[in-house]
């Protein structure tokens, strides 16, 4: 009997060999260049081995990478409609953070870089803060204190 994957692992029924998990986002934007900009601004890389015309790569943590997508792009995804009558999909995407510097910086980077402030709700020893980009997409970044219960 083969053991099971490590967590963050997972086995495709035909193979043996466990591969690693990664998280993509895909978000439409409407200028692909500037939203590229505005995430390096975070301290974020943008991966050029994964960029093309209507798509930018950008590594937000080890197995998690944001596809900035143009907006035509992301509806050919969604379907021969593409966008065409689809209420907006909201999604609240919450990032951990090292520390409360850390929460603070990137979140400061952002306001700097165009982005706006959102309230953020805080739970116990949770310290957080969002901001939505340029595009409206809505961030937290939350940082939890050694030792303290994760939410």
């Amino acid at each position: 009997m083969t053991p099971a994957p490590a967590a963050g692992q997972y086995r495709e029924r035909s193979q043996e060999v466990p591969v690693q998990r990664m998280v993509v986002i895909n978000l439409p934007v409407r200028d692909l260049p500037a939203s590229a900009d505005f995430y390096r601004a975070l301290g974020f890389a943008v991966d050029e081995d994964f960029c093309e015309t209507e798509a930018v790569s950008v590594r937000v943590a080890p197995g998690v990478v944001v596809m900035l997508l143009s907006r035509e792009r992301f509806a050919a995804f969604l379907g021969p409609d593409g966008l065409r009558g689809r209420p907006p999909t909201p999604a609240l995407t919450s990032l951990a953070a090292g520390s409360r510097a850390e929460v603070d910086d990137v979140v400061d980077a952002a306001l700097r870089h165009g982005g706006s402030p959102r309230a953020f709700v805080a739970e116990g020893a949770l310290y957080g803060r969002s901001f939505a980009d340029p595009d409206g997409h809505v961030w937290e970044l939350i940082c939890v204190p050694d030792g303290a219960p994760v939410p």
